[in-house]
């Protein structure tokens, strides 16, 4: 038998990028929000007892600074959070998960059903208030290449998960 190692011409391949995303649920961003107005509450208190134990912080243009640098640092956090949300989608496709994030930096992730190993679906504290939930996705490479949709439904991570399972017959 001869060996043979034909070139292919990938203008006709697919191409996932090419798939129709669906944003993540817009209940998520108010998750978001909550994780991250406990965030700066730390911070913002962190700052005031910094204040409060250092004489040398107390003059008016020390908390003028600290108070500036405060609002730009929240405000940007807060705007960045918006525009990565934006870009949180998904697709499932009859061989593959899709997931795409990120805003400065885009992450675009395919993983085949072949490659996933385990998927569990996990809800945090603020998420199961607003009835959403994640999906996990663990596959065989390691950290990198495992990922985490956030802000699904309840009932699409939950069929998702089913999904998967039935596709790869994963044992829980």
């Amino acid at each position: 038998m001869e060996f043979t190692n034909q070139e292919l011409d990938i203008s006709g391949l697919p191409r996932a990028e090419d798939a129709v995303l669906t944003r993540v649920d817009k209940r998520y961003f108010k998750v978001m929000l909550l994780q991250k107005g406990i965030f700066w509450m730390l911070v913002v208190a962190g700052c005031a007892i910094a204040v409060a134990f250092f004489e040398k912080l107390q003059s008016s243009l020390w908390i003028s600074v600290i108070v500036a640098v405060l609002a730009l640092a929240i405000i940007a956090n807060l705007r960045l959070a918006y525009l990565s949300f934006l870009n949180k989608a998904f697709a499932v496709r009859e061989h593959d998960v899709i997931y795409q994030d990120g805003w400065l930096v885009k992450s675009f992730h395919v993983f085949p059903f072949n490659r996933i190993q385990h998927c569990s679906v996990d809800t945090g504290v603020f998420e199961r208030r607003f009835g959403l939930s994640r999906l996990k996705l663990y596959t065989a490479g390691g950290n990198d290449s495992d990922i985490v949709i956030p802000g699904l439904t309840s009932e699409q991570s939950s069929a998702l998960r089913e999904l998967i399972i039935q596709r790869n017959n994963l044992n829980d």
